[in-house]
């Protein structure tokens, strides 16, 4: 132990008798080996594919089935645990690979050894290889299928897009058979497989810092060969021969293990159950020959290898069942949350207030969503929109605009200066988020909380219209924006202020059903308008090059382009994580205030509710529902400070960081070691959900005062006949 945590440890002993609480004995837990989620209404799953998996529904059943070559550590973004790969190596090709069969070179080579004696859920298909890895990855490129997450695996790979876009070169692999076969054995020599391992060839120019990201996600789940070909389904059977054939398998209208009926079978903790679409829930049951095993009392050869060690501190064990249902409206979720009829309930922010603070109800808070919605200004309005009327180039006139209105970037700033964030937050949200400065938001670690962002000030923003000639002649604009959304606060601040500016300032508000607002905006009708975007992986590439890469999907659709804002995001994926990295996309998120092509307005926090009941539930943003691999259902603290125990499901210990049944110097180590982080954003390095006893996001005197408090103590578990 170092003189820190001594002198912290020392110290905190003498305020541990102040942390004595005496509390009302709890329920007694029910369905003490199964876990029911409540989840919002219509969350369906789409797809049970993998190859085919862009939504959350979808993601949240496929987590519990399948797994992946590596997983996020904990509530991390920027670590890695081994999962169905033990360890991998990333090298830089000196001098690089040229490939004589498809002329394309290959830079960065991934490499993988995978984890032997991991069986599949049906053991008549024997174990993990490395072959079914190399043919997980081959076949969701070959079918590009569903809302089609493959364009992750073409980039870094190809550099490229899609089986249409290799190396910047655009092919016809379904009607021209010379490009089917360059298609094919390029998607064959990208990845490549022997008997222990698995390697990724890169062609893109660079490390591509994100791609052990997107090796974490439900589109990177491995499955096995000789299974998804053994079902007579339109199934691409993962042999090239003349490199044709496999385009009788691309882009499939229904993803081949949804139709007709789903199937999975993968080797994660949980075997698939059913999909209920008329009672609307899943379920999934206990793997027991899982490869990890389910613990046994021991901490060394308990599922705690990655996660805790539980020893005897849990000796009810894991669930055996999950089951999550979308089929309940609020009202019903809210009552059956309250009698502990469901564990995990999806909670709608206006309704917090009904379960805040309740009985034997958790909430974990603050939760940054790796999200952000902006607004976009158009710099090239098209003049066929009927929210005009909108003139040539140059023109102002007070009835509208001119079509380049937004080329101005001192107009766009002062656009930008007229919202009242504090307002819009405050009524949406229920202050329960943030204004962040540009698209690079907290909780991606390129984020840099220097840059300064847009604030409300209409002395500025009349500052910045008087260096237009619209100050003198005068504007109308309409500011659509699409029927239901929340954001819709803004347009009616924004045309609020504009008007309060300048008596020949004319905003208007309208709406539209989203598929005409969407395809509206596509068209570049819209003089302004609304998206948002969700991070595919949490890098600041996927949302630097949408928002402000003139070939991005926002960028494109404004009709913004910089070259030097292009150069920097190619750079800022072509170099490796680090200092250097980070500089470029300090660069880059400066550049996006100085040329405001668009303006953020909401990063939304989250809560977490569940019955106080469970354990071991933390919070990453990129997972998709609840992962129930390392959930278990037991009383500790603040239950466990009880004088007198009338639960029988009660654990006397709390505080045990790594729960192995004492509470001893790895605790006190631990919680010295991370005292003082918080989950952010951004993120503290030393930040340890474990640690943070009491859920309030933050790592203080609370926690590491309770763990001085129990220093030496064991577990005493709790019996009816105790």
């Amino acid at each position: 132990m170092n003189i820190l945590t001594c002198v912290l440890f020392t110290s905190l002993l003498l305020f541990a008798p102040l942390l004595q609480c005496v509390l009302a004995a709890p329920p007694a837990i029910q369905r003490q080996m199964e876990i029911i989620e409540a989840t919002t209404e219509g969350l369906s799953p789409f797809t049970v594919d993998p190859a085919a998996c862009f939504d959350t529904g979808s993601g949240a059943l496929i987590f519990n089935v399948y797994e992946t070559l590596v997983f996020f550590d904990g509530e991390r973004l920027d670590r890695y645990l081994p999962q169905l790969a033990t360890n991998w190596s990333i090298v830089e090709n000196v001098p690089p690979i040229d490939d004589p069969d498809t002329g394309l070179t290959f830079k960065w080579t991934y490499y993988f050894k995978i984890r032997t004696g991991v069986p599949w859920h049906d053991s008549a298909f024997g174990n993990l290889t490395p072959a079914d890895v190399e043919y997980t990855f081959e076949r969701g490129m070959v079918m590009e299928a569903g809302y089609d997450p493959q364009w992750m695996f073409y980039e870094p790979l190809l550099n490229g897009a899609s089986a249409n876009l290799i190396d910047g070169l655009e092919y016809n692999p379904d009607s021209v058979t010379a490009d089917a076969v360059f298609v094919g054995k390029a998607i064959d020599h990208a990845i490549e497989s022997n008997s222990t391992h698995v390697w990724f060839n890169l062609v893109f120019d660079g490390a591509y810092a994100p791609f052990l990201q997107i090796l974490t996600q439900s589109w990177s789940s491995i499955l096995c060969k000789a299974w998804c070909n053994s079902f007579g389904r339109a199934n691409w059977d993962g042999n090239w021969g003349d490199y044709t054939g496999w385009v009788t398998y691309h882009l499939p209208s229904t993803p081949p293990l949804d139709d007709p009926v789903p199937a999975m079978m993968g080797t994660g903790p949980f075997t698939f159950g059913h999909i209920d679409t008329a009672l609307q829930y899943w379920d999934v049951n206990r793997f027991v020959n899982y490869w990890r095993g389910w613990g046994d009392g021991n901490p060394v050869n308990d599922y705690g290898i990655d996660w805790p060690a539980f020893g005897g501190s849990k000796p009810a064990g894991y669930i055996d069942h999950l089951k999550v249902s979308w089929a309940w409206d609020w009202p019903t979720r809210a009552t059956m949350f309250l009698n502990g009829d469901v564990d995990f309930c999806a909670v709608p922010r206006q309704y917090i207030g009904q379960v805040l603070n309740q009985p034997n109800i958790r909430c974990i808070y603050p939760l940054p969503a790796l999200a952000v919605d902006a607004w976009f200004y158009n710099f090239d309005v098209n003049p066929t929109t009927p929210y005009g009327p909108v003139f040539d180039y140059g023109v102002f006139n007070e009835s509208g605009i001119p079509r380049d209105f937004f080329a101005d970037v001192n107009i766009r700033k002062a656009f930008s200066h007229c919202i009242n964030f504090t307002t819009f937050i405050d009524s949406v949200y229920l202050g329960e988020a943030i204004q962040p400065p540009t698209a690079i938001i907290p909780g991606l670690p390129q984020y840099d909380g220097t840059i300064q962002k847009y604030d409300y000030d209409l002395a500025e923003a009349a500052t910045l219209f008087q260096t237009s000639p619209c100050w003198t002649q005068g504007f109308t604009i309409q500011i659509v924006v699409n029927i239901g959304a929340f954001t819709g606060v803004i347009p009616e601040l924004l045309a609020m202020a504009i008007n309060g500016l300048n008596s020949k300032f004319h905003a208007s508000v309208d709406y539209l059903p989203w598929a005409e607002y969407y395809s509206m905006s596509n068209n570049r009708q819209l003089p302004c308008f609304r998206a948002g975007w969700s991070a595919e992986y949490p890098d600041a590439h996927d949302f630097a090059y949408a928002f402000y890469h003139s070939q991005g999907n926002f960028a494109g659709r404004q009709n913004y382009t910089n070259p030097v804002m292009d150069s920097l995001i190619e750079a800022g994926i072509q170099t490796p994580d680090g200092p250097e990295r980070n500089a470029i996309y300090r660069q880059i998120q400066q550049l996006a205030i100085d040329d405001c092509p668009s303006l953020t307005t909401n990063q939304v926090f989250g809560r977490h509710f569940e019955r106080t009941w469970i354990n071991g539930w933390y919070y990453n943003p990129n997972y998709s529902g609840v992962y129930a691999g390392n959930l278990w259902k037991w009383y500790y603290t603040p239950h466990a400070q009880l004088g007198a125990v009338t639960n029988a499901t009660a654990n006397m210990l709390p505080y045990d960081v790594n729960c192995d049944g004492k509470v001893n110097m790895y605790d006190i180590g631990a919680a010295a070691a991370s005292f003082g982080a918080i989950y952010g954003p951004p993120i503290s390095s030393r930040w340890m959900y474990r640690c943070d006893f009491n859920n309030d996001r933050k790592v203080d005197m609370k926690d590491i005062g309770g763990v001085a408090q129990n220093f030496g103590k064991t577990s005493s578990v709790w019996t009816p006949s105790s």
